[in-house]
């Protein structure tokens, strides 16, 4: 069956989604299962001496043996001169990220028994094209050509539009975007477009504010409670893991036990979330508090860490619109990425011609159309942006959807990428591997 997918590496954990073509359409975006338990996996990978790699819990479960050679959230460090060191071999962090991405198709692929005609894989806002060019070049060398690249809070804001219910956002409306994810807090100013999304301005957080500081708090606020002994490396490795585990609960229930003696409630968790998710929120505050109200249509709350009921509470009295989230925020990025795989024929004027091209468009002119000079002047501490790579223009209406043309040939370093492992050719041979991953 022909699908495309969409592929959010983060900070903590990697997720997949897929949209499938059926009965002469594309359906909604559907999540794909990538871990043993879950629907996602830990953002962590393996490499062996031979270079074979391994993902997630596979991974984890060499850490106490070969704590050498595991590696975390390499997307995020696209870009740095200083290479990850597993075992005696160096890994650009590109290269390590292309790995990781070559694991996910492979293991979509298995389970879909088909390759992806498209792929989109979502990377922080602050991305420069150079950073993009990096990961194209690393994706090339893995097999993968043609990928593209869409930043985060685009596809967080595909995914609002996807909902049942939502209605659609007028050309030159204005929506917030803020990503509460495991380590960093993405905010982000987006123009709705004839085509898609523009990203207007950006912040992201360089410290650790979001989901694993509140980790932190709550593994603190019950040893404070516990008589476990700390000193002992699997000990805190199996509390921190139950910490992790009573915090997604606490989404839904009101009070969990962590261990056999303590539990915690949802008025705790609420008073260690309430600094950490305050300061997110204040983030996106503070980028939109200069915005024409009458052009900002609402603020988007998504990442994994946005589950927390707080979050919504505090973005609805802290900010002068409408507050709006995911069903599932910590899927939204890579069920957005998935949508925005999709063929679409290009959008129509009203005498029947296509709309222009946005490249062809002056982004200085167009930014000043949708927001006051005083507002561009205040949003000048956001990072200058960029067009985002792969989000350029659609299908003329009527046309059949073609796959993503090859890339042009570019010129690599010699050191090849960790093999791919779960490859259809070697699916025959390939039942060792995935008793070892699960």
């Amino acid at each position: 069956m022909r699908y495309v997918l969409g592929i959010h590496l983060g900070a903590t954990r990697v997720s997949a989604a897929v949209c499938r073509y059926r009965r002469g359409r594309w359906e909604q975006a559907e999540v794909v299962p990538i871990g043993a338990t879950a629907p996602w996996t830990e953002s962590v990978l393996h490499v062996s001496a031979q270079g074979d790699l391994l993902v997630g819990g596979a991974a984890l479960r060499h850490v106490a043996t070969e704590p050498e050679r595991v590696a975390r959230a390499p997307l995020h460090r696209t870009g740095d001169p200083v290479p990850f060191v597993l075992g005696d071999a160096t890994y650009p962090a590109e290269t390590l990220a292309a790995g990781m991405i070559g694991w996910v198709v492979d293991r979509v692929a298995e389970a879909e028994a088909a390759h992806a005609e498209r792929i989109v894989v979502t990377h922080p806002p602050g991305w420069s094209a150079y950073r993009r060019g990096l990961l194209h070049q690393a994706l090339d060398a893995a097999e993968l050509p043609g990928v593209l690249a869409l930043p985060s809070p685009v596809a967080a804001a595909e995914a609002h539009l996807a909902r049942e219910g939502t209605e659609d956002i007028e050309p030159g409306r204005l929506l917030a975007v803020c990503l509460i994810g495991g380590v960093h807090v993405e905010t982000a100013l987006l123009r709705r477009s004839a085509t898609g999304f523009e990203l207007l301005a950006h912040d992201e957080s360089d410290e650790h504010e979001a989901g694993c500081r509140l980790d932190d708090l709550l593994v603190q606020h019950v040893v404070e409670r516990t008589e476990a002994d700390i000193g002992d490396p699997l000990t805190m490795s199996r509390l921190r893991a139950a910490c992790v585990a009573a915090k997604e609960r606490l989404s839904t229930m009101t009070e969990v036990f962590v261990t056999d003696t303590v539990s915690v409630t949802r008025q705790e968790l609420e008073g260690l979330a309430r600094p950490v998710l305050g300061t997110a929120i204040e983030k996106l505050r503070r980028l939109v508090s200069r915005t024409p109200s009458e052009q900002l249509v609402a603020a988007l709350l998504a990442g994994g860490s946005a589950r927390i009921p707080l979050a919504a509470t505090l973005a609805r009295t802290m900010l002068p619109c409408p507050v709006v989230l995911d069903d599932d925020p910590g899927t939204a990025l890579c069920k957005g990425a998935a949508l925005s795989a999709r063929p679409r024929p290009r959008p129509t004027q009203n005498n029947g011609n296509p709309v222009p091209e946005m490249d062809s468009v002056d982004v200085s002119d167009t930014v000043d159309a949708v927001i006051p000079a005083e507002t561009v002047g205040a949003l000048a501490g956001a990072r200058a942006l960029d067009t985002p790579a792969g989000y350029g223009p659609d299908l003329p209406a009527g046309e059949d959807e073609e796959p993503p043309p090859q890339r042009p040939p570019v010129r690599i370093t010699p050191l090849k990428p960790p093999r791919r492992r779960f490859s259809l050719a070697r699916r025959s041979n390939s039942t060792t591997d995935r008793d070892e991953e699960r």
